[in-house]
């Protein structure tokens, strides 16, 4: 009689849906139990059925891209992202779908907007919810995660190495000759990873250098708080005070365009009084009225075609191992920092 799948899980001393994961690849078992699994179906003989190709049962992947107006000024960074995953996949005849989601988005809701939507594959842009995400890759749809650096170990993901970009700005600061340089961070729930990351990395470049980070010398305001960060930054940022910092170190470039604006109205002159530098690079530096702000630049458009490439092995190949990327980021140099 020929071997069924029941007799396979006996075998493995595993479950039937445990088995049937393992043997078409799909859902998130241990590696242990998938090699369980088929070791048993080889010793009794059983035959899996031919696997197909998974890009050949769909025609759409679809990007989870954030709808919440608090997110709005991080698009031009994006933009480029999802035009280069998109480019990416024609070449596969699929077609990227957007699919708007906010900060109390359900992840019930968002599942059944993805089932009805037809997608086969999700990209999830700065969201994560493990709710919706293990249920997605327990149906068999793949998802890769992008900027979240805290869903790196759960799940496929493209992230930025914010810990050597901060690290890398605060040394290109320290080699300018700054030997008192202050931070300047802003709340950020939905990313504290990238939070995290910066500051640490940051921290790094003083410790190495053997140089002090004063509380003093370390602010954090919520969004929209200008007044209270000029009301912050006064008592420090004063010509008068040899030991005011020479520079700031930014959390990202839309924070250091407020710290900017705050340190003008302080008659605060950048670079003449101040150097400034960011991580990130989500402002439009082609606008007149922007402020060119020295940053750590990330290609996007590299960080789109990894993540399509990304996605199409997941899809080709199954692998059975978990990957995660980190790109690095590149000084670009605009004139916000001076040597001193």
């Amino acid at each position: 009689m020929k071997p069924k799948l029941r007799d396979v899980a006996e075998k493995a001393g595993v479950s039937i849906t445990a088995a049937s994961m393992a043997l078409t690849e799909t859902g998130r078992i241990s590696e242990e139990t998938r090699r369980k699994v088929l070791t048993a179906a080889e010793e009794i003989g059983y035959k899996r059925k031919q696997k197909h190709n998974k890009i050949s049962n769909f025609n759409h992947v679809c990007v989870l891209v954030s709808s919440d107006y608090k997110w709005a000024f991080i698009w031009k960074f994006i933009r480029p992202i999802i035009e280069q995953i998109e480019t990416e996949l024609k070449a596969y005849n699929l077609n990227l779908i957007m699919i708007p989601i906010a900060h109390n988005s359900s992840p019930d809701v968002l599942f059944d907007k993805i089932i009805s939507s037809g997608s086969g594959a999700v990209i999830s842009l700065h969201y994560g919810s493990d709710k919706l995400l293990s249920r997605l890759e327990n149906k068999g749809i793949p998802v890769i995660v992008v900027m979240k650096a805290d869903y790196q170990d759960r799940y496929y993901s493209v992230c930025v190495d914010n810990f050597q970009g901060a690290y890398e700005a605060g040394s290109h600061l320290i080699r300018l000759g700054h030997r008192r340089i202050a931070y300047v961070g802003i709340q950020r729930p939905d990313l504290p990873a990238l939070s995290n990351d910066r500051f640490i990395g940051f921290k790094k470049a003083m410790d190495v250098n053997n140089l002090e980070l004063p509380a003093a010398h370390i602010f954090e305001f919520e969004p929209g708080q200008i007044e209270k960060l000029k009301k912050d930054l006064q008592p420090v940022f004063d010509k008068e005070n040899k030991e005011s910092p020479t520079a700031v170190f930014c959390l990202d470039d839309d924070l250091a365009l407020r710290v900017i604006i705050a340190l003008k109205d302080l008659d605060i002159s950048i670079p003449e009084d101040v150097s400034i530098i960011a991580p990130g690079d989500v402002l439009d530096y082609n606008l007149t009225y922007i402020p060119q702000i020295t940053t750590m630049q990330i290609d996007t458009s590299y960080m789109g075609k990894i993540i399509a490439q990304m996605l199409i092995n997941r899809l080709e190949h199954t692998p059975h191992i978990q990957h995660g990327l980190k790109v690095q980021q590149h000084l670009v140099e605009r004139g916000s920092c001076r040597a001193i």
